[in-house]
């Protein structure tokens, strides 16, 4: 009857039909829209009409509504919540190619941690790992390297969310989520390219190209590109990304559009994924391992990903009140992966482990996945009154499947003479010792009204999720299972906007997360992962000049967390607890015109306060991070247009491992920039800007966190200079 019922539940509301109040249909993008500077252009086939053209470098980074907290575009001065956001113009000024890149000067996010290599997104939001959703919808991870990951160049928002975001977003982290929000047509035009290079060969082209349709004011199409090549930090990788994004938009009357897109993202070549060993670069030892060590092979190392996605978001006015929405997208992803790796330092027998010594040894594996992915979800958004109560609703179902399957082998691989390194060694793709397939399927309904009345704002959410996982074990059958787990979660907040805009707030949050794996003891499946989170804050939105300003502290915690068992530290047992308790600064702001200010200052007390490490501090965790950006453009003069910027990021020490005093070193980092807009200096070149940027400026050495004494420590990016040169008509 409960599954009849969530089944019905789903089909109706995609008949009945959502989105957000009648504004205009702009306000249901991203709300960087609120901060793109844009200019009337002629159109060359008709110079009777105007159209709106999107310049690419554009200037602001302060952002005053959002829709990731709450998925109803929002002012932030009202939204009881802790939310980051980072413009394409904060992207485009800092010029941050990753993600982490671009979330370096957001608080409470640790998202280079895996240092030099950018294969994947892995960071911790609050202490805990993110998850990510673009453009609403879960970024789906495969059982091991199958994951997703959108060059940012695609992308014209991000926003983190932080904190249990389970009410509007399900399963994920209770540290928070990462919304990704893409470049899709929208009616404007855009007319951008790039090309930028710089050391260790790195070259990268872009475009941005978009427009009606001629005769066709209602059909508008944009395609998003870009690739690059660069070398590795090591002496002999390199790795390769391509990527083209189309998009159309059809708005056939006032009340309806659609947005259709496709998305195609190759990787065939990747950056080494090694770690250094402990001894010899956090550790002391005879022997010191250079920033450009290779423990790999240069024959055997393959990383090669394709993702490939369509999807469409369909928005019908009903009424000037009510509002539908419909977002659904399919996305297929397929990894082959060969590594030879360290196994922790130089040894100088066939076992154990001798700081110093002459050899190294290495293991060697290879693995296969191919995961499809389907994810549908509908909203109802409106608004009511109840006397002097206005109720801003929205009414949510959502669907999500996965099928993933993964092949994998490893094996003993020769061991590397560090004084004598042989790169083409003989090396064999081990034989595959695990064949596993996964099928995932979740349901979900939520309901959130937030309430207002005069200055109180009043926030309440309810969710009900609903999951199965199905993993087949195709080698021991006997080892498959099936996992089935439902949970409801709440949200509920408070603020109040005083005089001058000044808003303290209270919320507390849930979060649920599934875990696709099984006791090695029972062979029974673990329980999902429980959050909860108290977080109180204030903001700021200054009336007198453009900026806003977040402060926040919280206690957070996790439950039914794995912990290695005591008994067997190779398998695991849930009886871990893990609390994050923390203060989180943060400011936006462009205080006079062509000077831009960011500041964020994290400080987390992240431990385990149950199980077997009770009382320590989980590995790759820093306990404070602070960091500033200053940007100025001179307005007038000679020398109008120049401009230059200097950033300063500091990372604490992180724990290595919890059984020997293993850490890594806090360290400081330098960026710099300068940047000349020719607009103002020859007529010919209106449109085109330059830009060159520094970062790691003093070319620091530096590991941004250690796995193990035995799995090593990844080391940071060193000093990196790109010109850039970029043209928008």
């Amino acid at each position: 009857m409960t599954c009849t019922y969530r089944y019905l539940l789903l089909v109706t509301s995609g008949v009945v039909l959502f989105s957000l109040p009648k504004q205009s249909f702009a306000q249901t993008t991203s709300s960087t829209t609120q901060n793109t500077n844009t200019t009337k252009a002629s159109d060359d086939s008709s110079s009777n009409d105007e159209q709106i053209v999107v310049r690419g470098q554009k200037n602001s980074i302060v952002v005053k509504s959002s829709s990731a907290a709450t998925k109803t575009n929002t002012p932030l001065i009202y939204t009881p919540e802790s939310v980051s956001v980072v413009t394409a113009s904060q992207m485009e000024m800092q010029n941050a190619t990753t993600l982490g890149q671009a979330l370096r000067y957001s608080s409470g996010v640790a998202m280079e941690q895996r240092g030099a290599n950018n294969r994947y997104n892995l960071g911790t939001i609050r202490g805990f790992d993110s998850s990510e959703y673009l453009d609403g919808l879960l970024m789906f991870k495969g059982q091991y390297y199958a994951a997703q990951q959108v060059d940012v160049y695609l992308l014209q928002e991000i926003e983190v969310v932080k904190g249990p975001s389970s009410v509007v977003y399900g399963q994920s982290s209770p540290g928070g989520i990462i919304a990704l929000t893409s470049k899709f047509a929208n009616g404007s035009r855009f007319r951008h390219v790039s090309i930028e290079g710089g050391n260790y060969d790195y070259v990268r082209g872009t475009f941005d190209l978009g427009d009606t349709f001629k005769g066709l004011d209602n059909l508008s199409w944009r395609v998003v590109g870009t690739g690059f090549r660069k070398d590795g930090m090591d002496w002999y990788t390199k790795a390769e990304s391509y990527a083209i994004q189309p998009s159309l938009y059809w708005e056939p009357t006032d009340d309806i559009n659609l947005t259709v897109y496709g998305r195609y993202q190759a990787d065939p070549s990747d950056t080494s994924y090694q770690t250094f060993p402990a001894y010899g670069s956090v550790l002391s030892s005879p022997y010191h391992f250079p920033s450009n060590f290779y423990s790999g092979d240069k024959n055997f190392e393959d990383y090669d990903r394709t993702q490939a996605s369509v999807g469409y978001k369909f928005i019908y006015q009903l009424n000037p009140e009510w509002q539908f929405r419909s977002l659904g997208r399919y996305t297929n992803v397929g990894t082959n992966y060969n590594q030879v790796y360290g196994t922790g330092g130089a040894s100088n027998s066939s076992a154990g482990y001798s700081p110093g010594s002459q050899y190294m040894y290495r293991l060697a594996n290879g693995s296969k996945e191919h995961l499809d992915t389907m994810t549908i979800e509908e909203q109802l958004h409106g608004n009511v009154h109840t006397g002097p109560v206005e109720h801003d609703l929205l009414l949510g179902v959502s669907w999500q499947n996965l099928r993933d399957g993964f092949d994998y082998g490893w094996g003993s691989a020769p061991p590397l003479n560090l004084y004598h390194p042989n790169y083409s060694a003989p090396i064999k793709i081990p034989a595959i010792s695990t064949q596993t397939s996964a099928t995932t399927n979740q349901e979900a309904i939520f309901l959130q009204d937030n309430m207002s009345y005069k200055r109180l704002h009043v926030q309440l959410g309810f969710r009900n999720d609903w999951s199965t996982i199905h993993t087949r074990n195709h080698l021991s059958p006997s080892n498959s299972f099936t996992q089935s787990d439902q949970a409801f979660t709440f949200r509920g907040g408070i603020l109040y906007n005083l005089p001058h805009n000044i808003s303290p707030y209270f919320i507390y949050s849930q979060s649920f997360q599934p875990l696709n794996q099984v006791s090695q003891k029972d062979q029974k499946p673990f329980q999902p992962t429980r959050g909860e989170q108290y977080e109180f804050g204030v903001k700021y939105q200054p009336e007198g000049f453009n900026g806003f300003f977040t402060a926040a502290i919280y206690n957070l915690e996790q439950t039914n967390v794995l912990t290695p068992d005591p008994e067997n530290a190779s398998w695991s047992i849930q009886a871990g607890k893990q609390r994050s308790r923390g203060l989180e600064l943060e400011a936006h702001t462009s205080p006079i015109a062509g000077l831009n200010l960011i500041l964020a200052y994290t400080h987390q007390n992240v431990k385990f306060t149950e199980g077997q490490y009770s009382g320590l501090r989980p590995t790759q965790v820093p306990a404070n991070m602070f960091s500033f950006w200053g940007d100025y453009t001179i307005q007038s003069g000679t020398l109008k247009n120049l401009g230059g910027a200097i950033g300063v990021r500091y990372n604490g020490n992180t724990n290595g491992d919890y059984t020997s005093y293993l850490r890594t070193a806090a360290y400081t980092l330098i960026d710099m920039q300068a940047h000349y807009k020719f607009d103002d200096t020859l007529p010919t070149l209106k449109g085109l800007d330059a830009q060159l940027t520094f970062q790691n400026l003093t070319n620091k050495r530096y590991f941004t966190a250690c796995y193990s004494q035995s799995f090593g420590c990844a080391i940071g990016q060193g000093r990196t200079v790109i010109g850039k040169l970029s043209y928008n008509w």
